[in-house]
């Protein structure tokens, strides 16, 4: 058997200010990809196994670009990986041993996880305090730098403090570059801070001072935290906040999308009266909402999962799957509609209109606590409640 290796590696898809950053500033081969000989398997003779050097989040997308006689152990070709070291995509194998074979192969990648779709419905702060008010230099379509995207600009003196304006794991940052301007070259000068969401969605805040990112790569941020200091690093004319929000739906589709954005007081402040996203206005000045004390309810279940922007239900919680509109009540497919608020210890409390108020949380689900009965319940979901003081299962009444 003659096997034939034609890798056709392409290098990563870039953003106007792509540089990767982990320490040592300027580092861009954060994953690579590459076959390496299975000596541990009869079935499979290579195994394509990716290498990050930064703790962050990745979307990879493998191609063939050949596979003669060779097939591989997965028809899966988009992958997400979190944090940094060695993980197994996956292997090939040979068809036909007595026949010769070869193969081919290419990949992408972005920082960050990919997602179906961006949650239209959720409600972004305005990414600084209450207490700050700034205007608004550039809208969506721009006709000075935003022709073709969903982004803004604030006029942010420089050292502003910059507000997470949802929360989400940082990505990628750059923070080592002093110098800004409107030359070709400055357009990879930019220091910036990129966040990552539970849909697959990501907001990048651009144009930060030297050193001017609070947070580090891997780093899990809440809505509202302080996440860098406002600059004038990069392509731009002065002092300022770009932001944009793109979804990743594979390294390949990777787009800008329009956000809803709310006031201190959780009023929407860019929806029209047909129902659709449109930019803050140019010119305009906005109050800041990212501190701002209404809350977003129930993190605890949030934390760590994913959420399908097209249809809302979100999955990888300890509490299980559930449709998220990302407003007060959730739907559990169990147990109905829940109105649930976040306890001490990551705890929950969870409201039902006919079983009333219980507690629980990561290391005590399936058990709940409910305060009508003042007594413990085990949860399965093909059975119901089961009631440690009747010792008897309770059917589910959604």
């Amino acid at each position: 058997m003659q096997i034939f290796k034609i890798a056709v590696i392409l290098a990563a898809l870039t953003t106007p200010w792509m540089v990767r950053a982990d320490g040592d500033h300027g580092a861009s081969d954060t994953l690579t990809a590459a076959f390496v000989d299975n000596t541990s398997s009869s079935d499979y003779f290579s195994d394509l196994v990716v290498t990050t050097t930064v703790d962050s989040l990745f979307c990879v997308l493998v191609t063939f670009t050949t596979l003669d006689n060779v097939t591989p152990s997965t028809t899966q070709t988009l992958f997400n990986l979190s944090g940094k070291g060695q993980t197994t995509l996956l292997s090939l194998g040979v068809t036909d041993a007595q026949a010769n074979s070869s193969y081919g192969y290419s990949y992408q990648y972005r920082h960050g996880h990919s997602g179906t779709a961006h949650n239209a419905d959720h409600k972004y702060r305005l990414p600084y305090s209450t207490s700050e008010s700034y205007a608004i230099g550039q809208e969506y379509f721009g006709s000075f730098s935003h022709q073709d995207e969903h982004a803004l600009d604030w006029n942010t003196p420089e050292g502003t403090t910059l507000r997470a304006a949802r929360g989400g794991t940082v990505i990628d940052l750059k923070e080592d570059s002093n110098e800004g301007g409107v030359e070709e070259k400055h357009k990879d000068m930019a220091n910036y801070v990129t966040i990552g969401h539970d849909d697959g969605s990501q907001a990048t805040y651009v144009h930060l001072q030297l050193n001017g990112a609070l947070v580090e790569l891997g780093n899990s941020v809440t809505v509202g935290q302080a996440i860098g200091l406002s600059g004038n690093t990069g392509y731009s004319t002065g002092p300022h906040l770009h932001f944009k929000v793109s979804q990743l739906k594979s390294p390949a589709d990777f787009a800008s999308v329009p956000t809803l954005f709310v006031d201190e007081n959780g009023t929407v402040l860019n929806l029209n009266a047909d129902g659709n996203i449109t930019s803050l206005v140019e010119g305009v000045s906005y109050g800041g909402s990212a501190d701002s004390n209404f809350s977003v309810l129930a993190q605890s279940i949030r934390s760590g999962t994913v959420l399908d922007g097209s249809n809302k239900w979100r999955t990888g919680s300890w509490f299980g799957t559930f449709y998220d509109q990302d407003q007060s009540w959730i739907f559990h497919p169990q147990m109905g509609w829940l109105f649930p608020v976040d306890g001490e210890d990551s705890s929950v409390w969870f409201y039902h209109s006919t079983r009333g108020w219980a507690w629980t949380k990561s290391t005590s689900f399936p058990w709940l606590y409910f305060n009508s009965t003042k007594g413990w319940k085990y949860f399965l979901a093909e059975l119901g409640f089961y009631d440690e003081n009747g010792g008897e299962w309770e059917s589910i009444d959604p």
